[in-house]
């Protein structure tokens, strides 16, 4: 299946999708002037949508499996950046805007985890304790292990965006609420989060890492675990970072005209199976 073909399936479930997205045809201005279908594809999780196929590959069906691997996830992140906040280690360097930034992610996270475990209810699984080690000892450590935990939910939303029926319309502290796109607005979140600390990691105290760019260019995962931004399994359906084709295109070479692969990959985020996503949160922490 081609590109164009996939943004097709987009159109003839949502018609007017292509026109809500133009505007984010500034996304692709490195790849080529090539018209709104390619614009279109410029966003991710419009594409990720298409590819029921490979989110299929998961090992999550059931929706409340799905919002209590989200759960996990969110709970990881809100303990990680709560435990960073009273650890010692990190008093006389997570100071200033830093540490009013982190205060900030830390209130989103605890956000998500109440409104998950509202939706679940009874359903929701118990909270673990996490135990994140050495991961603050120092504050670059910290950062490190924050960027691998925020990229990691990035690909982790995605790729079981297409598991939450669109329908699903529960009642959540008197309100309905559509889960999918509770889903879709947390994941837009946790990119805000992931382009926020790249950007910390590039000041003096973090080690002045000034190449670290907030979005993730050619899978480089600096400093952090490789298999944040490694392939999934089966690697067909869900791709390293680095993946340079799209809908069947190799888009380094568009038009007769040839483009950086790291605009290219930097272009499109990837989606990550639950299998992979679960073994990356217990290499960095026990729970």
């Amino acid at each position: 299946m081609n590109l164009f073909q996939i943004i097709a399936e987009l159109e003839k479930v949502d018609p007017e999708i292509a026109d809500r997205l133009t505007h984010r045809r500034s996304a692709l201005n490195a790849i080529g002037n090539i018209g709104k279908k390619m614009a279109l594809a410029a966003a991710p999780i419009a594409i990720g949508s298409a590819f029921n196929k490979a989110v299929g590959q998961n090992t999550l069906t059931a929706v409340n499996d799905i919002l209590n691997y989200a759960l996990l996830l969110e709970r990881l992140e809100y303990s990680f950046y709560n435990q960073a906040l009273s650890a010692t280690t990190l008093t006389a360097t997570l100071t200033g805007a830093d540490r009013t930034a982190i205060e900030t992610i830390r209130a989103h996270e605890l956000a998500h985890v109440n409104l998950l475990q509202a939706a679940l209810g009874s359903n929701a699984a118990a909270t673990p304790t996490f135990n994140f080690g050495t991961a603050f000892s120092t504050y670059p450590t910290f950062l490190t292990f924050a960027q691998a935990f925020e990229d990691t939910g990035v690909r982790a939303y995605k790729g079981q965006a297409a598991n939450i029926p669109r329908t699903l319309n529960p009642t959540v502290n008197g309100q309905t609420v559509n889960l999918l796109t509770v889903a879709l607005q947390i994941h837009s979140v946790e990119a805000r989060h992931a382009a926020h600390v790249r950007y910390m990691r590039r000041g003096t105290t973090a080690g002045a890492q000034t190449t670290i760019m907030p979005w993730i260019m050619n899978a480089e995962a600096n400093g952090a675990p490789a298999a944040v931004y490694g392939a999934g399994n089966p690697a067909a359906n869900f791709p390293a970072e680095s993946n340079l084709v799209q809908g069947g295109l190799t888009l380094t070479s568009v038009g007769g005209n040839t483009y950086d692969a790291a605009d290219v990959s930097a272009a499109f985020d990837e989606p990550l199976d639950n299998t992979t996503v679960t073994a990356i949160a217990r290499s960095a922490a026990t729970f």
